[in-house]
């Protein structure tokens, strides 16, 4: 996935062929329809189209308004729909660069035992057998975690996107003695990405913006190469442009900070905001025919857009049950 060579045939298609391809798309896609992942949110789910392999998904966001707790409670539900379903064969991946596989796991233990999850990372349980039997459950969890621990701290492994993608290859082809399909990737966060020493960019100046670009422009080639849909959190720019307004703070489809190839290059976008990190608990806030009051697990989410002539555009409040990380559209 690295470019070399370029060779110029590669890139022409004649009519016969985009003629055949196509109806060779058209065919996987009827003989894997199966295999979207459907939305977790009940109520905004008939809006927003199940994700299909290849597509893909840009959750964008301020820092500190739940884009990592959105993506662990889409990918939870993810395994859950791969075990109703019995596709054995199929594993969620979460790439994260943010936090460390202990932090991620203490949020599936607090949904299995209750407890809170910062209560559980201090190490302050109320009930040891009952934390020992979701360590059991959650063994069984088919989501796969790439990114680094605290039980392997002499060895954190620089993982830019090259490495991640050997990372997923090999857990396809190796890891575990069969060959998987990946039903679904999660990348957190797009600009927090190390830069990649094996797809050096020639150009010195803006490097940040640029590795930013080239990687929205590789994920679209992970879609493809793993016929998985992508799900990647990304960073919301300090002064969001596309907000409707300071009142009502919900990034736009071209608020993802460095790169607009972020809204012009993935099929998908949904943003969040979390009206606590702009107003004061307890403020009324009345934007047009809207109005309501800032809680300390009130999250606004709106699709932003979906390719192919899906509607896009509407916004709901919901609220978030931290413990079982659930989100539901409030009433």
């Amino acid at each position: 996935m690295t470019p070399d060579n370029f060779d110029p045939a590669s890139a022409i298609y004649t009519p016969a062929e985009v003629s055949t391809y196509a109806k060779q798309q058209i065919e996987w896609m009827r003989d894997n329809q199966h295999r979207a992942i459907k939305f977790f949110i009940p109520g905004i789910d008939q809006y927003f189209a199940p994700l299909l392999p290849g597509q893909v998904c840009a959750v964008i966001a301020q820092t500190s308004n739940y884009k990592s707790g959105f993506m662990h409670a889409w990918e939870r539900s993810v395994a859950d729909q791969l075990q109703r379903e019995s596709r054995l064969d199929e594993v969620v991946v979460h790439v994260s660069v943010e936090e460390s596989v202990e932090d991620q796991a203490f949020l599936l233990f607090s949904q299995e035992t209750g407890e809170d999850a910062g209560d559980i990372a201090r190490g302050q349980i109320q009930d040891w057998d009952r934390l020992h039997q979701a360590a059991i459950k959650i063994g069984t969890i088919s989501i796969y975690r790439i990114g680094d621990s605290l039980a392997r701290a002499e060895d954190f492994p620089k993982l830019h996107l090259s490495n991640m993608v050997k990372s997923i290859k090999h857990l396809q082809n190796e890891l575990l003695g069969r060959k998987v399909k990946m039903a679904a990737l999660f990348f957190d966060y797009l600009q927090a990405f190390p830069f990649d020493d094996d797809h050096k960019l020639t150009e010195k100046d803006n490097q940040r913006r640029l590795q930013v670009r080239s990687d929205i422009y590789r994920l679209r080639q992970a879609a493809a190469y793993f016929n998985a849909p992508v799900i990647v959190a990304v960073q919301a720019k300090q002064h969001l442009e596309g907000a409707p307004s300071k009142k009502f703070y919900l990034p736009g489809v071209f608020d993802g900070e460095e790169s607009s190839s972020i809204a012009q290059r993935c099929d998908r976008v949904i943003s969040l905001w979390m009206p606590k990190m702009t107003h004061s608990l307890g403020e009324v806030i009345d934007y047009k025919n809207v109005e309501f009051t800032v809680r300390e697990n009130l999250l606004w989410v709106k699709i932003c857009k979906q390719r192919g002539r899906l509607p896009a555009g509407r916004s709901w409040p919901c609220l978030i049950d931290f413990n079982l990380n659930r989100i539901l559209v409030e009433e």
